[in-house]
């Protein structure tokens, strides 16, 4: 029986000793942690109105253009020296062909081309000199920006009771926009960008306001205008549009414009 007890003492000093010499190990080579990461890709959904997080292994769509920002969110990596791997990926014909390569722990990418798109990562760590670990199997992030489309309405009632006041367009992935409209006499009376349309108040997701219906901030004259405008999608269609644009609102005498001379 002592035989025995003494036998269990020994293996449990022995691995003691073994603990303690792996301790001893790690502590002398510096090493107190291992590092991780935790990539993810974060973008602005303008569907949702907010900034959306996606972590490996996810997918999600947005229209062009899109601002992408990857983040290596690594942890336990202050003793080391690491090497990150970026790889932005376009899938063709089943092929995932790579399109852009970047070294920085995180990064940005700026997509206006629609199709099917996915972004790897990897980080190698290094002490030493000496590689200590390979972070390489983490699960690829993927998204995908559809085709374009823009249509445009016959015309607008900018009446002020909030139905059809503006010249809105109906749009998917759209990039560049230039619009003009013209009075009747070919006088340019309004223009518009693809920036400026994004910014008015009246644009939404799906919807760009290329008019609101004033002409030297004053309502437009009943009548016919005509729209000119260029358009290109992200999938490299390109829109012209040239169309007669009514305008119809019951207007008043008293706050009518004038489409010959007044205009600005």
């Amino acid at each position: 029986m002592a035989a025995k007890q003494l036998k269990k003492n020994g293996n449990m000093i022995r691995l003691l000793f073994s603990f303690c010499f792996l301790l001893f190990t790690v502590s002398s080579m510096g090493q107190t942690f291992i590092p991780n990461a935790n990539p993810a890709v974060v973008y602005f959904s303008k569907e949702k109105n907010e900034t959306d997080t996606i972590r490996g292994g996810d997918s999600f769509s947005e229209e062009a253009p899109i601002t992408i920002s990857c983040l290596a969110n690594m942890v336990n990596a202050e003793e080391y020296t690491c090497y990150y791997d970026w790889q932005l990926r376009k899938i063709e014909s089943g092929r995932a062909n790579l399109l852009i390569r970047r070294n920085e722990q995180d990064t940005e990418f700026t997509l206006t081309e629609s199709g099917t798109y996915n972004v790897k990562f990897s980080v190698s760590c290094y002490y030493n000199g000496d590689k200590m670990y390979d972070i390489d199997d983490l699960d690829s992030i993927t998204f995908t920006i559809p085709e374009s489309s823009l249509t445009c309405p016959d015309g607008i009632s900018p009446n002020n009771d909030d139905r059809n006041d503006e010249l809105i367009l109906t749009y998917k992935s759209i990039v560049k926009l230039e619009a003009m409209i013209f009075n009747r006499w070919g006088k340019k009376v309004a223009q518009c960008n693809y920036e400026e349309a994004v910014a008015h108040e009246k644009s939404s997701i799906g919807r760009l306001c290329i008019w609101d219906g004033y002409i030297g901030g004053k309502v437009a004259k009943d009548g016919v205008y005509f729209l000119n405008l260029v358009a290109e999608g992200s999938d490299g269609v390109v829109y012209k549009i040239k169309k007669a644009i009514n305008v119809l609102k019951g207007y008043k005498e008293s706050n009518e414009t004038d489409g010959n001379t007044t205009e600005n």
